[in-house]
């Protein structure tokens, strides 16, 4: 799925990711499904089109209201796509490496399926809380659930079930969205409150930061989860690097970084990358340590900084 422009790099990403999926499944029928502001401006105007295009079997066009901003005409596809798509399909996100063969999805005993989100049951969620109230503005208490979904990675068979699951879930988005609540996952969530959805192993959707089990057995990579892109860190994986994927804009198709990532998604770890584990995860999902972090790459002439070092020298006398 695309919804793009000259001002983001999620082309860019769906190209990697559609590159992968073809090596992997040379005989899989790739489908695009985008919308029509996408279709007749980026994706014949960018650098990468040609390429690009080449990789699908089929270019899906659906026509958006194209007063509606690029994130909100990506969720009413994504929302909506049961729609637009014959046939059963597995949807994965654009910011996603496949990193070996996708046949093993057709024995999977489901019509509807997703991975857990952050690999954690949600009673030990993270960002438990925060979605709940998020799911509590929807009408929906989520807290009794036993996983909360990723909607990066989607299994969906063509039923009669999943074609109104859809419905249902495009509407709660938009009654979600008219309350300010941007993500679709909540309303995923609502939609599949009385257990339409079953559980993907994690194998199928790993996201960087908290699947490092997982990923020597990934099927899919998915690695804009980190939600570094924008952040002063080092990035997590190579791919959360926007100046990354503007050099394949620049050179007219993949790069020799990009390559190797794509070969073995471990190589696009950070050089410096520590692991963290237990009650140290929740501590960095905090407000207390994005206030440090953000107080941090002020400069270690910082207040906090200097306090630290003062307490320091006291408690070593």
């Amino acid at each position: 799925m695309l919804v793009s422009g000259p001002a983001d790099v999620y082309m860019e990403q769906a190209y990697v990711s559609a590159t992968t999926c073809a090596r992997h499944n040379p005989d899989a029928t790739l489908v695009l499904l985008t919308d029509k502001v996408t279709a007749d401006g980026w994706l014949q105007e960018s650098p990468l089109s040609a390429p690009f295009k080449a990789l699908f079997k089929e270019i899906k066009v659906v026509d958006l209201d194209a007063s509606l901003s690029r994130m909100q005409r990506s969720r009413l596809l994504k929302t909506g796509m049961r729609a637009y798509v014959e046939g059963d399909f597995l949807f994965i996100d654009a910011d996603t490496v496949v990193a070996r063969s996708l046949a093993e999805i057709d024995a999977f005993p489901a019509p509807l399926a997703a991975a857990p989100d952050l690999h954690a049951r949600f009673a030990e969620h993270p960002h438990r809380q925060a979605t709940i109230n998020m799911c509590r503005k929807l009408g929906y208490d989520p807290s009794g659930d036993e996983y909360y979904y990723n909607s990066g990675v989607l299994l969906v068979r063509d039923t009669a079930a999943n074609h109104a699951f859809f419905r249902r879930w495009q509407q709660h988005y938009l009654e979600g969205f008219a309350k300010g609540i941007r993500p679709d996952q909540p309303s995923l969530a609502q939609t599949g409150s009385g257990g339409q959805i079953a559980c993907l192993p994690d194998v199928w959707n790993v996201e960087v930061q908290n699947g490092v089990r997982y990923l020597k057995d990934a099927f899919i990579v998915h690695y804009m989860v980190t939600n570094l892109a924008g952040g002063k860190l080092d990035r997590l994986y190579l791919l959360n690097d926007r100046n990354v994927l503007l050099r394949m804009r620049e050179s007219g198709g993949l790069t020799p970084e990009i390559e190797a990532v794509m070969a073995d998604p471990f190589k696009g770890y950070a050089r410096m990358t520590q692991v963290f584990a237990g009650e140290e995860v929740y501590f960095f999902r905090t407000r207390r340590y994005r206030w440090m972090r953000e107080r941090y790459f002020q400069g270690k002439r910082s207040l906090l900084e200097f306090l630290l070092k003062v307490k320091d020298h006291l408690c070593r006398k």
